[in-house]
């Protein structure tokens, strides 16, 4: 727990100092005058998207839950979705989130095993989504985003490819076990030579175990049509959810925009911060925003970053670092 709060606490600050310094070199008087007109009725809508981010992810693991005739409360699959949340925005790349719901689940009396099958089919139907979005994204964005900011737009190619690489990569596991299994043992003993693995035999046979677990759920997965298009549709809700924040960030303060414009420019905006290794993308998401959005917001960029970061980033640190407390001192409680 005291590494999470260090991590947290490094990763706000970093976001506070790039946005103070971006409210800095802009018009800071601007900034006040827009935030101080802005509408409470979108500024609330716009919260209620971010619920909305957490609510549809939950729906896609019941979904799993459900495929697995697990009887696991809605509501206590709401909270494993925030505290991932939570842990994804102060691990770089976005990486502790499935660990730590692993764990608190564990705690719960939830299998490693049936957890783990939850949290890699929500991911894999994440990974399809998301590939599937970035293709509309950069053919109805791309044209405008390289048309203001030339140099950068080039970047969110590659964060498509890595995301395309990583389902690649699934669907390649998925179809070739002999294959995957070769190229497991491969990789494994490369590192082994150059020492960077010490006990080779012993993290093959993990390695085996894994991927014999990663076939048997998109067996699973492949068998239940209606399942897959359910939590489908449920994740495409969440990332519509997600992308969808700027739209409503502009009409809290006044500014008309296309909404399939700017949504797609924060749909690349994703993709490019996603090759970011801080946590929680801090410090380039801020940068970033200002950069795709000022074209969007133009005197009004600092009141839309502080709001776009609230609801996008700090709300996943407040709620989530609260239930995560919560759900270990309901552990402690349940011991004592």
């Amino acid at each position: 727990m005291k590494k999470s709060t260090r991590n947290s606490m490094i990763a706000i600050a970093l976001s506070i100092l790039i946005i103070l310094i971006i409210l800095l070199v802009t018009d800071f008087s601007k900034s006040i005058s827009y935030l101080s007109a802005a509408k409470p009725g979108w500024i609330l809508l716009t919260f209620s998207l971010t619920v909305g981010t957490w609510l549809f992810e939950a729906i896609t693991l019941k979904v799993f839950a459900l495929m697995r005739s697990l009887s696991i409360p809605f509501t206590y699959l709401f909270k494993i979705t925030v505290i991932g949340t939570f842990f994804n925005g102060i691990t770089p790349f976005s990486s502790g989130g499935q660990p730590a719901q692993i764990v608190f689940m564990q705690r719960r009396g939830i299998s490693v095993g049936e957890s783990t099958a939850m949290l890699v089919s929500r991911f894999l139907i994440y990974q399809f989504v998301i590939t599937f979005l970035g293709v509309a994204a950069i053919l109805k964005a791309y044209p405008l985003v390289a048309g203001k900011i030339s140099n950068l737009a080039i970047l969110s190619i590659f964060g498509f490819a890595l995301n395309s690489l990583v389902l690649v990569v699934l669907i390649l596991f998925s179809l070739s076990p002999g294959f995957t299994e070769k190229l497991i043992r491969l990789v494994i003993g490369f590192l082994s030579k150059i020492k960077i693995v010490k006990e080779e035999r012993e993290l093959i046979e993990k390695a085996m175990r894994e991927l014999r677990f990663f076939h048997s759920s998109m067996k699973d997965l492949i068998r239940r049509p209606v399942t897959l298009g359910i939590a489908s549709l449920s994740t495409l809700a969440q990332l519509i959810c997600m992308i969808s924040i700027p739209y409503f960030v502009a009409l809290s303060i006044g500014i008309p925009v296309n909404y399939l414009e700017i949504t797609a420019v924060q749909l690349i905006l994703f993709l490019v911060v996603s090759l970011i290794p801080t946590p929680g993308a801090s410090g380039v998401s801020e940068g970033g925003y200002v950069l795709f959005f000022k074209s969007f917001f133009g005197e009004g960029i600092g009141a839309a970053l502080l709001i776009w970061r609230f609801f996008s980033y700090f709300a996943n640190i407040i709620f989530g670092g609260l239930l995560t407390a919560h759900e270990i001192g309901f552990k402690s409680r349940s011991r004592s």
